[in-house]
C-alpha cells in the first residue's frame, strides 16, 4: 500500500531528512544469503555517510564486500480516526544504497570521527590519539541512491 504522493523528489529535502535522523540501519547480506541489519550512529557530509566500529565482529567482513543498503525513519505522530482503518502514522523515512570503504588514513578517520562528535555532542574535537585511531574502523558509505517518503500533517 504505497502512496505515491508521499515520495520525496527534492534531493535537498532527502538529504535534510537523512541528516535529521539519529540512527541508521546498515543492511548487509551474510554468507548464507540472509539480511544482517545493524543500527549505527552516523554523520553525513558530501553525499557520504560515516560511522565507526571496532576492528572485529560480524559486520566487518560483510562490509568489506563493499555493497550496503541503509534505512532510517522518524515517527512524528499518530493520525487518529473513528475507525481502526482510519488511523495512520506520521513519519519521515529515508533509504538507499551505496559502496562501503574502510578509511585507512588517520586524517580521514579523524575528519569522520569529528563529524560524528559534532553531530552528537555539538562540539568539534579536532584531535584523536593515534592509539584510538589504530583500534577504530571508520567506514564511509558513498551514497549511490537515496529515496525518501514522508507522511506529514497537512
Amino acid at each position: 500500500m504505497g502512496n505515491s504522493n508521499r515520495i520525496i523528489h527534492d534531493e535537498n529535502e532527502k538529504i535534510n531528512m537523512l541528516i535529521s535522523m539519529d540512527i541508521i540501519r546498515i543492511g548487509l547480506v551474510d554468507d548464507e544469503g540472509f539480511a544482517y541489519i545493524v543500527p549505527v550512529n552516523f554523520a553525513y557530509a558530501d553525499n557520504k555517510i560515516y560511522f565507526h566500529t571496532g576492528l572485529h565482529g560480524k559486520k566487518i567482513p560483510l562490509l568489506k564486500k563493499g555493497v550496503v543498503s541503509f534505512q532510517a525513519d522518524k515517527f512524528t505522530g499518530l493520525k487518529t480516526a473513528d475507525t481502526a482503518c482510519g488511523h495512520s502514522s506520521y513519519f519521515y523515512s529515508v533509504y538507499g544504497k551505496g559502496n562501503a570503504e574502510f578509511l585507512k588514513d588517520n586524517n580521514d578517520k579523524a575528519y569522520a570521527l569529528d563529524l560524528l562528535m559534532e553531530k552528537y555532542t555539538g562540539k568539534k574535537y579536532n584531535s584523536f590519539p593515534a592509539k584510538t585511531l589504530d583500534i577504530t574502523e571508520v567506514v564511509c558509505i558513498h551514497i549511490q541512491s537515496l529515496e525518501a517518503r514522508a507522511h506529514t500533517k497537512s
